[in-house]
């Protein structure tokens, strides 16, 4: 892990149970909660956002198929073989 650097902040009563609610909800410190939050929202360190964390990240391979050829034969896939 990245040498860490003490911060202090000030949250609000609700923030404070929302947080805690969702480190124990997620089996981890606030502390972890609150640097992945900054992660999501700040980016990556290329700039990007971390595909792990990309909600959108999630739907791939929602529609797999047995067809391991799928992406390179689509056409023929959904339209049967060409007809020459």
């Amino acid at each position: 892990m990245a040498r860490m650097v003490r911060k202090q902040i000030y949250l609000s009563r609700e923030q404070n149970e929302r947080l805690r609610r969702a480190a124990r909800r997620l089996r981890r410190t606030e502390a972890d909660v609150l640097r992945e939050a900054l992660e999501r929202h700040l980016g990556d360190r290329r700039g990007g956002v971390s595909l792990a964390r990309d909600p959108l990240w999630a739907i791939v391979g929602i529609a797999a198929s047995p067809h391991g050829d799928l992406s390179d034969r689509i056409d023929e896939h959904l339209y049967g073989a060409r007809r020459r």
